[in-house]
């Protein structure tokens, strides 16, 4: 099979290589998935460089989530077939460590020891014609759902709020900020509680104009607040965007590394008594907290990595049902042969509502 290569950082393109691999062979409790699309994510080329020094084991075939049709099945399997169209999540938590587990993202991140034995037996992502993928990580595409596999890798970004908004326990009806909502996982928690019945929902940023196309998408359940930098200021107006007698339930926190973490200090004075703060952003280190906010205001504090599995048949459902409409995302699309080109693109074209995918189409 063909399948983009990555071996070492570099500075410059090309990232990676185009190389003939041997097609996988499941083991028990696998499949082998024929990848149709798959996603490129707008940092990926600052893993490429070593900016972002995600540990992972080299050589590698990158691609963090993808859709395809199940070629094989190893045995011990019950559910899967060849010929069914499935996404695959690319969350893989180690099946023998239930109350701590152990997790890598495949084609992506394998951090510590433990993780990387699970990388060293799932290493490849989706950038290839073919991926071994573990059985718990594909999630079937019924076929009431009329989307190309293009389109459906947008299960992607949309996951990860679900799987945040799910694990936190929200609920139609609550008021929420979202912190860092005009990324391209921001605006899927956007779209992710609006889908859910969120009362309003409260995009907070700094770039207006990105801020507006909320309301011209999603009309009046979307307040945006556009953040000034002061922290006493913002959390104001974060709390007056909940309306007149409304209080904010939840702030989900979804910021890139790079952003200050000042802007979630303001979304948590916005929180109202026994409201919960969700993080599922990019910070890496040590941050400071309003401590007595904390205290006073009984605030919960969630932390979730991804989407569990378990979730994954309710988000199914709500695109089924046409309350999450993933074709508002934009789809550029490049054959696999023009991944670096790819790569490039995703790099200068950021942004909410909008991808970057590879498909397997030119690679004979």
């Amino acid at each position: 099979m063909k399948a983009a290569v990555f071996h070492s950082t570099t500075s410059q393109p090309p990232y990676v290589q185009l190389e003939d691999l041997p097609s996988p062979t499941p083991s028990t409790g696998d499949v082998v998935v024929k990848v149709l699309a798959a996603r490129v994510v707008s940092y990926v080329s600052e893993i490429f460089s070593g900016r972002r020094p995600y540990p992972t084991l080299l050589p590698l075939v990158p691609g963090a989530s993808a859709v395809g049709v199940i070629t094989a099945v190893g045995p011990g399997l019950t559910s899967y077939a060849p010929g069914q169209l499935v996404y695959c999540d690319p969350t893989i938590r180690a099946r023998d460590a239930p109350l701590w587990s152990p997790l890598m993202l495949q084609g992506l991140i394998a951090a510590g020891p433990e993780a990387q034995k699970m990388q060293a037996v799932w290493r490849n992502g989706g950038w290839a014609e073919e991926m071994l993928v573990p059985a718990e990580s594909v999630v079937p595409i019924p076929p009431s759902i009329k989307l190309t596999p293009a389109q459906l890798t947008s299960l992607s970004p949309v996951s990860v709020a679900f799987g945040g908004l799910s694990e936190a326990g929200f609920t139609a009806g609550s008021t929420i900020g979202v912190t860092g909502a005009t990324g391209l996982f921001g605006s899927a928690a956007v779209a992710v509680a609006l889908a859910m019945g969120a009362r309003r929902v409260i995009p907070c940023g700094r770039n207006k104009a990105a801020l507006d196309k909320f309301v011209d998408i999603y009309g009046t359940r979307v307040h945006p607040v556009v953040l000034s930098g002061d922290e006493a200021e913002d959390a104001t107006g974060i709390q007056s965007a909940a309306g007149d007698g409304f209080f904010i339930d939840f702030i989900f926190d979804i910021l890139p590394p790079e952003a200050p973490f000042s802007i979630v200090r303001s979304a948590v004075r916005a929180l109202r008594g026994g409201g919960t703060l969700i993080l599922m952003g990019g910070e890496t280190g040590n941050v400071e907290i309003p401590y007595f906010d904390f205290l006073a205001k009984g605030i919960t504090v969630k932390g979730v990595f991804m989407c569990q599995r378990k979730a994954f048949h309710q988000l199914i459902g709500l695109v089924d049902a046409g309350l999450l409409d993933l074709g508002k995302w934009s789809i550029t699309e490049f054959p696999l042969a023009q991944i670096n080109e790819a790569i490039v693109f995703a790099k200068e074209n950021p942004g909410a509502f909008s991808g970057v995918v590879i498909t397997t189409q030119g690679t004979d």
